[in-house]
């Protein structure tokens, strides 16, 4: 995406240079057929300089957030910009024949206008009045998407993409339908809508995949935790999303969205911080962003590097060690665009990361504020590294075909400290050891129409490899003990067609055959025979869905979907045992409706409900000694109620909140475990919410600034659903305050976190050999400040 929000932090890409050119020459008094589609101004302008064949460039700060009403009919590129900015504090400069700058208008600041209402709109004639929702593959429009999605953008409260420093934990903090754990960077599972299994990370499948574009992250385990820096949005689709995305997005996905190459335009950025955390070590962030068009139109490279350093704030008084909970993460990403020929678009690059933290992030009740006691240190090591390509063709008519391969491989090693109560001065280790590989595959083809209606057909073909091995004793005497080791080939072809049977109403349905092998191994020299070898499926997921028009800004919505996890051999109670798990399976049905602006101010917002049943559980769990096992623990209902609203009541203001209310129950748990019916599941607060207030204004002078403030409370919730797992987290507020200033291509942040330095116990397990004292929790990072810069080229 050419325009990126420059709101906050640092990189500055987003507001602080974009172009849009076309190859062949312009002629800007030209009249052209102009239909630029209502949502963000950067958006609008992207799709205007697309259209009109000129080249429209900004320095300005705020444009992704400033929501404007689009422009149609056959005009120049000029009178298409004019009517374009009106009722925003944007006008144009020509450049020349071919070329445009928006600037913020020269008012006297920081006055503040509304905005003139928008012409109305004949009854029956439908707008696209939001951002179109990619993850859906078939570039659906938000407004006519039939199902629960929410599309996150730098913004308000919301900080990603202009800083390494704000990961994926700056976009949980923003919705409450994402909820993850706090193990650590490359340990952390993530949880849409309620569908959560347990704290502990191990060898199953997490409940929400998540996409680099277009390509898996992952297959088994947890989320490798990729930086956000230089993203351009992050979009949550609720699950289940069987029917697309095949085993595992039984929750939902999260796909990341990086932003483009650019091949029309040289830009740079440098950005970096400091932080300071009371009672804690300090840290800092520096990261950079360089796009080359080698040959302008036709090829370009971006590559982008960054590093983290957030600093301890837990002791170890045993150990005498302060600050000990230390996490580095140093990555980059390369990427290269190919435009061979008109329509075709060739992505091809590689990401990579290496997360360390030489300790576990967890204290211990009855002792000082954020300390513990442990004789051993508990490492954590990841290196992770994605390639992937991606072939794009596009045809004049709407035809649309994506082609898409990845490569991922990921290693991780662990140590946790198993020392026996009863003998605390001989120390034992529990080691693990994992190798992942995966390579997916993807072809679709497509056609849209804007209200919803049009087809999608496609094959898919993924093979994992995914090993989990485990060491236990003392340190310099470690011995294996039994692991396993999972192949899973997955084969699918997967179709959805919608149909409008008014221009009002659209009918979607469609369905994935899926036929899946996983074979599995123990690790270890002990070999049982309690296992199954060679697991065959072949499953059939469908998903019906309808989208209703009820006005040119207001839709409806309902959906039915399936989706399921692959089993396999897992690790099993105690030390030395092996089980074969069986696959998970959920239905969801879900109501909803939704509302989007229809100028630069004015009320957005949806309202959904929806009925979970979840069969079959899988769940990572410990035993009461804290040895890791995996199991099918059970059946659930989920009842889920959310809502959110995006209100600009005056331009430059901006208030956002957001909700989930849900009820989990276990039903018909498995006898073997105990457990009583009616538990709820781990890592689901029965409420949470968000929500922020942002302004913006002109300082004049090519300057501007703005401040912003967060809010956001998690419910109470437990790891997991069993002893010693059944431990009461969550239940906390927390608040963000920010600020920035800009002044041409340099820019100036500050924000604090946890304002108010509340101390609250967040979702993870932290050491599982120390969960049977039950004392154990995860604080929230105390109070931290973070002043940072940015210079945009």
């Amino acid at each position: 995406m050419p325009v990126r929000n420059a709101r906050f932090a640092v990189p500055l890409l987003a507001a602080s240079l974009f172009t849009l050119s076309l190859p062949a020459p312009v002629h800007a008094a030209e009249r052209r057929a102009i239909a630029v589609p209502a949502g963000p101004l950067d958006r609008a302008i992207s799709v205007l300089a697309e259209q009109a064949g000129v080249d429209i460039g900004s320095a300005e700060p705020g444009l992704a957030r400033m929501m404007v009403r689009g422009v149609q009919g056959r005009l120049t590129a000029a009178a298409a910009l004019d009517r374009l900015l009106v009722g925003t504090p944007f006008t144009t400069q020509r450049l020349d024949a071919g070329s445009y700058r928006i600037v913020r208008r020269r008012i006297a600041p920081p006055a503040v206008r509304r905005a003139p209402k928008p012409a109305p709109i004949a009854p029956g004639v439908e707008t696209s009045l939001d951002i179109v929702v990619t993850a859906t593959k078939r570039t659906t429009s938000r407004l006519r998407f039939p199902g629960a999605v929410t599309i996150l953008r730098p913004g308000g409260a919301l900080v990603f993409g202009d800083a390494a420093s704000n990961g994926l934990d700056a976009a949980i903090a923003a919705t409450p339908i994402l909820q993850g754990t706090a193990l650590g960077a490359g340990r952390n599972k993530l949880f849409i809508r309620g569908v959560a299994d347990s704290s502990f990370t191990g060898p199953t499948q997490s409940t929400a995949n998540v996409y680099f574009g277009e390509v898996p992250v992952a297959y088994n385990g947890p989320d490798p935790g990729l930086n956000l820096y230089d993203m351009d949005q992050v979009e949550v689709l609720e699950g289940p999303q069987g029917t697309l995305y095949g085993a595992g997005a039984i929750g939902g996905i999260v796909r990341l969205v990086p932003h483009a190459v650019d091949l029309t335009r040289v830009s740079a950025n440098v950005s970096g911080g400091v932080s300071a955390t009371r009672s804690g070590d300090p840290g800092g962030d520096i990261a950079g962003m360089i796009n080359l068009p080698i040959r302008s139109g036709t090829i370009g490279l971006r590559a982008v590097g960054y590093r983290i350093v957030e600093g301890g704030y837990i002791d170890d008084v045993r150990r005498g060690l302060t600050d000990i909970n230390r996490v580095t993460t140093t990555g980059g990403r390369f990427d290269v665009r190919v435009v061979p020929a008109s329509g075709w678009t060739i992505d091809a690059g590689l990401v990579a990361q290496r997360v360390s933290a030489p300790d576990l992030q967890y204290a211990e009740r009855g002792m000082a504020p954020m300390s513990r006691a442990s004789l051993l240190a508990q490492p954590f090591e990841q290196q992770y590294l994605l390639g992937r390509v991606v072939v794009d063709r596009r045809w004049e008519d709407g035809l649309h075909l994506v082609s898409a391969t990845g490569l991922v491989r990921r290693d991780a090693d662990s140590r946790f400290d198993a020392t026996r109560p009863n003998r605390p001065n001989a120390p034992i280790a529990y080691d693990t050891d994992e190798r992942s590989r995966l390579f997916s595959h993807e072809t679709r083809l497509s056609r849209t129409k804007p209200n919803g209606a049009g087809w999608l057909v496609g094959v898919a073909l993924i093979h994992a490899r995914d090993a989990y091995a485990r060491m236990y004793g003392p340190p310099d005497r470690l011995r294996d003990i039994v692991g396993v080791t999972n192949r899973t080939l997955d084969a699918a072809v997967f179709g959805e067609a919608g149909v409008a049977l008014t221009p009002a109403l659209t009918i979607t349905a469609g369905a994935r055959l899926t036929h899946q092998r996983t074979d599995g191994d123990p690790i270890a020299s002990l070999r049982t025979t309690t296992y199954i070898r060679g697991r065959s499926a072949t499953r059939l997921d469908p998903t019906l869905g309808a989208s209703w028009l009820l006005t040119p800004a207001v839709s409806a919505y309902a959906r039915y979907q399936s989706g399921f996890r692959t089993g396999g051999i897992t690790v099993a109670p105690g030390i030395g045992r092996i089980a074969d798990l069986v696959p998970d399976t959920i239905h969801v049905a879900e109501i909803g409706i939704r509302k989007e602006r229809g100028g630069p101010t004015g009320l957005a917002g949806s309202l959904g409900a929806s009925l979970t049943d979840w069969r079959h559980i899988q769940a990572d769990l410990v035993d009461r000694t804290g040895f890791p096992f995996t199991t099918n623990l059970g059946n659930s209902h989920i009842r889920g109620l959310e809502g959110s609203i995006d209100w600009v009541p005056l331009v430059g203001v901006r208030v956002d909140a957001a909700m989930f209310l849900n009820g989990t129950r276990v039903t018909d748990p498995d006898p073997a475990l105990r457990r009583q019916v009616g538990t709820r599941l781990p890592n689901t607060p029965p409420f949470a919410v968000s929500g922020s207030i942002g302004y913006d204004w002109s300082m004049g002078d090519d300057a501007s600034a703005s401040i912003d403030a967060g809010w956001r409370y998690v419910g109470r919730s437990t790891i997991g659903t069993q002893a010693p797992l059944d431990v009461s987290q969550g239940e906390y507020g927390t608040a963000h305050l920010g600020g920035t200033w800009t002044r041409g291509r340099l820019r100036a942040t500050a924000t604090i976190e946890n304002v108010f330095d509340v101390k609250g116990d967040r979702f993870a397990g932290g050491n599982p050999f120390a969960l049977a004292a039950r004392n154990e929790y995860t604080p929230l990072r105390p109070r931290t400040l973070r002043i940072g810069g940015a210079i945009t080229w």
